[in-house]
């Protein structure tokens, strides 16, 4: 069977959402963080049940939310029963390459791997994804509107894609592309869409949610919080073009 795997950094106040600060506290960047990762955990269920494929939860580093302490009990519910995986290696690229190889060694013939900083992508994407690869596609790429991408998938192991990237800037995408071009290996291009990094994306991602309302989800809950605080629309200066 195929799997679609989460990424996600263990939430630790202060270390993640970096980039959210001081237009948000400390701890208003870290309640965002489990709200986008508690809507993801709902998303990936949704998304594989969508493609026919395994759910799978690799956070950054061992860690367990039901262990986690105080204040971790929606998060414990939220990835109860999903299969775990550990992100192993350095760098991104070689956590990438070691998820997709160990998948590949366990018989998962495709797999697709996003980041829980796309809460609102539609599940249909994800299953565009797995369509793609099912048909003759070797990578699938979701391309994200920041230069990097949302979403990779592949049929196989391809570790020339992950070799070489100049990860956490917006030449991602453009360096995957070239290297998949190397390896002589077309990729299928999903729809572009985007992540929440910056205070300007909360202003894209507030669209995409709509008005608050039951089972809206624990980001519209923060982006609503945001909201009547007379917050948004965001005034934090916006991130180079």
């Amino acid at each position: 069977m195929d799997a679609l795997v989460l990424y996600a950094r263990v939430p630790r106040r202060g270390q993640v959402k970096t980039r959210m600060t001081p237009w948000l506290s400390a701890d208003e960047a870290f309640r965002l963080h489990l709200a986008l990762l508690e809507d993801s955990l709902a998303l990936l269920r949704a998304g594989a049940a969508a493609a026919g494929a395994i759910p799978c939860l690799a956070f950054s580093e061992p860690w367990a939310p039901a262990g986690g302490g105080e204040g971790f009990e929606a998060l414990a519910a939220a990835a109860a029963g999903l299969a775990r995986l550990p992100q192993r290696g350095g760098d991104f690229g070689e956590r990438l390459r070691d998820t997709f190889t160990t998948l590949a060694a366990a018989g998962r013939r495709h797999v697709v791997v996003i980041g829980c900083d796309s809460p609102t992508l539609p599940p249909a994407i994800l299953r565009s994804a797995f369509g793609a690869l099912r048909q003759e596609a070797e990578v699938v790429l979701g391309p994200a509107a920041d230069g990097g991408y949302y979403l990779v998938g592949a049929r196989r192991p391809v570790p020339e894609i992950f070799t070489g990237i100049p990860w956490s800037t917006d030449r991602v995408m453009e360096a995957t592309l070239a290297a998949l071009d190397r390896a002589g290996v077309r990729a299928f291009l999903l729809p572009l869409w985007h992540d929440v990094d910056v205070p300007a994306d909360l202003d894209r991602l507030r669209a995409d949610l709509g008005p608050p309302g039951p089972g809206a989800g624990k980001t519209a809950v923060f982006i609503d919080d945001l909201l009547r605080e007379g917050r948004l629309p965001c005034r934090a200066p916006r991130a180079p073009a």
